[in-house]
């Protein structure tokens, strides 16, 4: 500690003590040098003990102010880490309860979505019954008309004929089993569209009209129609080939049927044309035609709008379901007595199969 103090200290008290005993009026007693020597040092010892204390105490502030300041630093240091974990659980309770709203305005959207496609169902469903019921009871009168046909022909065969009455017999025959076959094979085309599984590809829109054209009905009548077919060059579309012929020849088949019986020549023009990624259809007749007010209803199960129609009421039936399954549209334009005019659209589909149920849902899958 003496290096804490100056010397001169030292000297200062020495001189100080001196002073006090030689000073005039005072009675002290006489000290040798030795005990003055010794009051000295006790002096001297006892301001030692006083610095030590004072720098003790000076080391014990500076310990008790550092100790203050590490607690105070220390608990701000908490309060503010405190502060940021609280408005970072603030934020996460706010997200979780954004995400909660979101999920219920999800869940709201769903269940609306849910109750307007289980109505949707239910209506198809209630059609689809509809349908069938009607389908049940008409097919098995249509059925059995060509068959009694049959057997009044077969008794009046019994009878006797000669060459001329055999052959008008063997026709009507012959008619009755055509329309017979055409009534069966449009129960099989809608067998066909409600449950088949399709594999689509490209299709080939001359072969397919090739087809039709050999068809039964269409190739009776074939010599008194003149048939103008053009079909555009290259044209591409990915769909159901089976659909399409069974869309074809339906159409086709009613122009054929429904051919005007006056002196005009009966004309039946097909067109099919690329437009962008689709094909436009168009088949234009100039036949009897359909009536404005029978427009709307053509395309109902088992509708016939002409006493000239021979059919069973199916064909355009055919054709409305097919279409609907390859989300293509059609329109139909007619004057009565003059002519009749079928626009159709079919958007190309994806290589995929195409699953069509008994309830006329349609679901796919792709190919892998």
């Amino acid at each position: 500690m003496k290096y804490l103090y100056p010397a001169f200290f030292r000297s200062s008290l020495l001189c100080a003590f001196a002073a006090a005993i030689s000073t005039e009026g005072m009675s002290y007693p006489k000290l040798s040098a030795a005990q003055m020597q010794e009051k000295v040092e006790t002096l001297q010892a006892e301001n030692q003990i006083q610095r030590m204390y004072i720098t003790l105490l000076i080391i014990v502030s500076i310990i008790l102010t550092i100790l203050v300041a590490v607690v105070i630093w220390s608990r701000k240091n908490i309060q503010g880490n405190m502060h940021l974990e609280i408005e970072k659980k603030r934020q996460e309770l706010f997200d979780i309860q954004n995400q909660v709203q979101q999920a219920n305005e999800e869940l709201r959207v769903i269940n609306t979505n849910l109750e307007a496609i289980v109505e949707e169902r239910t209506l198809k469903l209630s059609k689809v019954n509809r349908e069938l019921d009607m389908f049940l009871y008409r097919a098995s009168h249509d059925l059995r008309r060509p068959i009694t046909t049959l057997m009044g022909l077969v008794e009046v065969s019994k009878l006797g004929f000669d060459e001329a009455s055999g052959r008008m017999l063997f026709e009507k025959i012959n008619d009755t089993a055509i329309n017979m076959d055409s009534m069966l094979e449009k129960f099989s085309m809608i067998n066909t569209i409600n449950h088949d599984e399709y594999e689509c590809g490209e299709v080939d829109f001359e072969d397919v009209v090739c087809q039709v054209q050999q068809s039964s009905i269409i190739s009776t009548y074939a010599s008194k129609i003149q048939f103008d077919i053009d079909i555009e060059k290259n044209i591409r579309l990915i769909s159901e080939p089976r659909l399409i012929t069974f869309i074809l020849k339906n159409l086709i088949a009613n122009s054929v049927i429904f051919h005007c019986r006056t002196n005009r020549q009966p004309v039946v023009r097909l067109t099919i044309k690329q437009i962008q990624d689709s094909i436009a259809i168009e088949l234009y007749d100039n036949g009897i035609g359909i009536s404005k007010s029978m427009l709307p209803e053509i395309f109902h199960l088992f509708y016939r709008g002409s006493e000239v129609s021979k059919g069973n009421g199916l064909g355009l039936y055919v054709v409305q379901k097919a279409i609907e399954k390859l989300n293509g549209q059609i329109q139909v334009e007619s004057e009565e007595n003059q002519w009749t005019s079928v626009h159709i659209v079919l958007p190309p589909m994806e290589a995929k199969t195409i699953v069509l149920s008994s309830t006329g849902t349609t679901t796919s899958s792709a190919i892998a």
